[in-house]
């Protein structure tokens, strides 16, 4: 299961713990029902995983092959799949558009990511990976998630007023 906090000495093994919970959050959200035939994982604004994360293309979930899905800059393209975990990269300043997903489980690295309307965020405490979820931002997505996932967690307020 998931270890309350995991060292990250460089950023090699912190993209490692990253993958390892990418994959491992499939275990503990519950989407709805679907019609994609495989679980599509996207990765938006400047990869940072490198070739670390391309195994997670030989798992499954729920039945489904993982597919892995580098869209760049660019979200919310017609012919773009639709993405069950969306990794939003540092790279991406302007995290207006997760107000409009559905049914997707948004995943950012940034600085205030959650406090922004993203649902789950990496930070980097003294070299250790914690998370902070936005509980409200999950909810409101039609998301479930294990308690199990949330005892682990720092739950944020959408934003300051709350």
């Amino acid at each position: 299961m998931f270890s309350h906090c995991l060292y990250a000495e460089d950023s090699s093994v912190e993209y490692k713990i990253k993958v390892g919970y990418l994959y491992n959050f499939t275990k503990f959200v519950t989407w709805e029902d679907d019609s994609a035939e495989s679980f599509n994982l996207c990765v938006l604004g400047e990869d940072p995983f490198g070739d670390l994360i391309d195994p997670i293309e030989q798992l499954s979930v729920m039945g489904r092959a993982i597919k892995l899905f580098r869209l760049g800059n660019v979200f919310g393209a017609k012919k773009q799949p639709h993405c069950h975990i969306l990794f939003v990269s540092s790279s991406m300043t302007d995290t207006q558009f997760v107000q409009g997903v559905e049914n997707t489980l948004v995943v950012g690295e940034s600085a205030g990511f959650v406090t922004q309307g993203g649902m789950i965020g990496f930070v980097n405490k003294q070299g250790k990976i914690k998370l902070q979820i936005n509980l409200k931002a999950i909810t409101k997505n039609r998301l479930k998630i294990s308690a199990k996932l949330l005892e682990v967690a720092d739950i944020i307020k959408e934003d300051n007023n709350e």
